[in-house]
């Protein structure tokens, strides 16, 4: 079978079992084009699988997470493809390199993120589409409810709730789940504020309204917000120490880490029992298991600090 439409049936597979499937799609299509859109799955040789697999994630040995993104979404066709009889065998390499070190998110400060929330009312005077006073509440929305920066950016007017009960509507976004996130007064009192801010400066008050738009009354797209980011940590000077040897510089992903690393200290600080309240934390994040919510957990100092001391209170009893 020709490479082109086993991609195109093993896509509706994988659609047809609700998966989006767009990654993954991309890399295979990708695959095609290196080795020929018509080219039969059982003419693609080894070599022909290594050489894209290193081209666009790798150097020799030296490799990257993408690497085995990849990997596994070319091993995906095959394992699908070859039960059925659409290949005799699978041109990848059995033995796969060392997986590449963890890489380690960037905990923000007290006093950095002040700095970025303060900056962002000022990063960019001219040429900016985007009102200062939205990326700022966006920010701080990000950081306060430890949301997916695409989770930022796709909220409706009516997704917001404010009264007795204090709550935002998280749409389908990860795993295809819906969620209700509780917030604090604080936050109610932040999301009061910005929405008579968008009163006071015409914007629409229709319920399915984008709650953050740009001056063209659009949705602000998560390419926008990131890249403002980025900016605002320019202008603010808040770049990672390990830069020069670090996969990536300090990103907007990194605020969603931070709340969850600063929930458990703020718990190991007051005294609460840790264990009994990471399940909570998993499900305010949506998770659908404690592993996925351990990766948000870094432990800087002041977590390791309050852990140890914990420990020794245990102890010492």
């Amino acid at each position: 079978m020709r490479i082109d439409t086993a991609i195109s049936k093993y896509t509706d597979y994988r659609l047809s079992l609700g998966e989006k499937f767009r990654v993954n799609g991309y890399i295979l299509r990708d695959f095609a084009s290196h080795v020929g859109q018509d080219a039969d799955l059982n003419t693609i040789t080894n070599q022909q699988s290594l050489d894209f697999l290193y081209s666009k994630a790798g150097i020799n040995t030296h490799v990257t997470s993408y690497w085995f993104c990849i990997y596994a979404a070319i091993n995906g066709l095959f394992l699908w493809a070859v039960p059925r009889g659409y290949a005799d065998k699978n041109p990848l390499p059995i033995e796969k390199p060392k997986d590449p070190v963890a890489f380690e998110p960037y905990i923000y400060s007290k006093d950095e993120l002040r700095l970025i929330f303060n900056t962002a009312l000022h990063y960019r005077k001219r040429f900016n589409i985007f009102y200062p006073e939205v990326i700022q509440c966006m920010l701080k929305i990000t950081y306060m409810l430890g949301l997916r920066p695409s989770e930022t950016v796709k909220f409706c007017i009516s997704d917001i709730r404010l009264g007795d009960d204090n709550y935002a509507l998280i749409r389908a976004t990860k795993f295809y789940k819906s969620r209700f996130v509780a917030f604090n007064n604080q936050v109610a009192l932040l999301l009061s504020s910005y929405l008579q801010w968008r009163r006071d400066h015409g914007l629409s008050e229709d319920g399915e309204a984008p709650l953050f738009q740009d001056k063209k009354a659009q949705p602000i797209k998560l390419s926008g917000y990131q890249q403002a980011f980025r900016l605002i940590c320019d202008k603010a000077k808040i770049h990672r120490p390990d830069l020069e040897t670090s996969r990536s510089d300090v990103r907007l992903q990194d605020l969603r880490h931070t709340f969850a690393t600063d929930r458990v200290t703020y718990w190991y600080e007051s005294g609460k029992d840790v264990q009994e309240l990471l399940p909570v934390l998993s499900t305010y994040l949506g998770h659908c298991n404690l592993d996925s919510t351990a990766v948000y957990i870094t432990f800087t100092d002041a977590l390791l600090n309050e852990a140890s001391n914990k420990f020794e209170s245990y102890n010492g009893r």
